[in-house]
C-alpha cells in the first residue's frame, strides 16, 4: 500500500546557508502555502504562533488564496520544511505528476524548494509547522528530503503520530525549560524525518545492505564524538568492512564521513548550548573541536551567528507564544 507521494527529490549539501535570509524565504513561501502573510502587514484571524527553538509552530485561518507559483530560493537563502495539518478546508498544491490535494485526514510536507503551484479554493484552517532543513541533517530520512510529500494519516502510522503530536502542542505548550522545549523540538524533528523515510518507495532490493550499513556507521559515529578525531580506519575495523566501503556508504547519500561527523558535533554543541549552563569553552573541547574559535566559524556557517548569540536567543526565551483565540 502506497503511504506517500514523493516529487521531485534533492538535498541540500550546502552547509553553509544563511538562516537569517532563511527565515525570511519560510516566511515568502508560507504566504504561498497561505498560512501567512509576507512581508508583515495585518494577521489572518485567529493566527497563533509559539516557537520552539528554531522551529516556528502557526495556527491560522487562512483565506481562500488563488493558486499562485511559490517563490524560487534565492542561492544564498536556507532551505526550508513546512509541515501542513488541515483542521477545515483543503490545500491545492501543484506537482509534476499531478495535482495533489490535502484534506484534514492528510499530512503534508514541502520544502521551499518546490516551484509549483500552491493554493485553496476556500478558507483553510491549518497548523503550520516551519523546519530549517538542516534541523533534519543529522537525522536518518532515508535519503533525499523530497519537494512535496503527501500522507494518508489512515495508512502511514507515522504521519498519524506526528498529527496527534502537533494537535497535543496545545494543551502543553507554555513555560517550559529549555531542556524540555528542546526536547519537544527534537522529538517532532524525529516524527517527521520518520515521516519522511516511511513513504520512501525506492529503497529494495540487494542494496537494503547499503543504506543499512550506512545507518550503523553513523550510530558508531555519534557514540564516538566525544572520543576525539574520527578516523575511516577505525570506522571501518570496527565494522569489519573496508575502507572504500564506508565512503561508498556515505556517498550513496550525498555525503562523506567528515561531513556527518561535522554535522553530528555542531548539533551536538547547539543541544548544550541551549540546555546546560557549560561555557562555550567547555562545549567545544567535549564534542572534539581545536578551541572555542573552531566551534564559531563551523557554527556561524550553519546558523549564522555565534554560539554566545545563539544562546541568548534560544535558551532564554526558548518557547515563546502570541495567544490569539480562533476566529478573532
Amino acid at each position: 500500500m502506497t503511504t506517500g507521494r514523493l516529487v521531485d527529490q534533492r538535498r541540500s549539501t550546502d552547509d553553509t546557508t544563511n538562516a537569517t535570509a532563511g527565515r525570511r524565504n519560510g516566511e515568502r513561501h508560507l504566504a504561498a502555502v497561505g498560512g501567512h502573510r509576507a512581508g508583515g502587514g495585518q494577521r489572518p484571524p485567529g493566527e497563533r504562533t509559539r516557537t520552539l527553538g528554531d522551529v516556528s509552530v502557526m495556527n491560522s485561518v487562512a483565506p481562500r488564496v488563488a493558486s499562485g507559483r511559490s517563490p524560487h530560493l534565492p542561492a544564498d537563502e536556507e532551505e526550508s520544511l513546512l509541515v501542513v495539518t488541515i483542521a477545515e478546508g483543503r490545500q491545492i498544491v501543484e506537482a509534476p505528476q499531478g495535482t495533489l490535494i490535502a484534506r484534514p485526514a492528510n499530512l503534508l510536507l514541502i520544502t521551499s524548494r518546490h516551484a509549483g503551484r500552491i493554493g485553496s479554493d476556500r478558507d483553510v484552517k491549518k497548523r503550520v509547522v516551519h523546519i530549517p532543513l538542516q534541523a533534519l541533517r543529522t537525522l536518518d530520512t532515508g535519503g533525499a528530503v523530497p519537494d512535496v510529500l503527501l500522507l494518508d494519516t489512515q495508512e502511514n502510522v507515522l504521519a498519524a503520530l506526528t498529527m496527534d503530536y502537533l494537535a497535543g502542542m496545545d494543551n502543553w505548550l507554555g513555560a517550559r525549560s529549555s531542556a524540555e522545549t528542546d526536547a519537544a523540538r527534537n522529538a517532532l524533528m524525529v516524527l517527521v524525518a520518520g515521516c519522511i523515510r516511511s513513504a520512501r518507495t525506492d529503497i529494495s532490493g540487494p542494496s537494503d545492505l547499503l543504506p543499512l550499513l550506512r545507518r550503523r556507521l553513523e550510530s558508531w559515529i555519534v557514540a564516538h564524538l566525544s572520543d576525539g578525531s574520527i578516523k575511516v580506519a577505525e570506522l571501518a575495523a570496527a565494522h569489519n568492512v573496508a575502507v572504500r566501503t564506508v565512503h561508498r556508504a556515505f556517498a550513496s547519500t550525498g555525503d562523506t564521513v567528515g561531513s556527518v561527523t561535522r554535522a553530528h558535533r555542531i548539533a551536538a554543541a547547539r543541544q548544550d548550548l541551549v540546555t546546560t549552563s557549560l561555557p562555550v569553552t567547555a562545549i567545544a573541547h567535549r564534542w572534539g573541536f581545536c578551541d572555542p574559535s573552531h566551534l564559531g566559524r563551523l557554527f556561524r556557517e550553519v546558523y549564522s551567528m555565534s554560539p554566545g548569540d545563539y544562546r541568548e536567543r534560544f535558551a532564554e526565551s526558548a518557547m515563546r507564544e502570541e495567544r490569539m483565540p480562533w476566529g478573532a
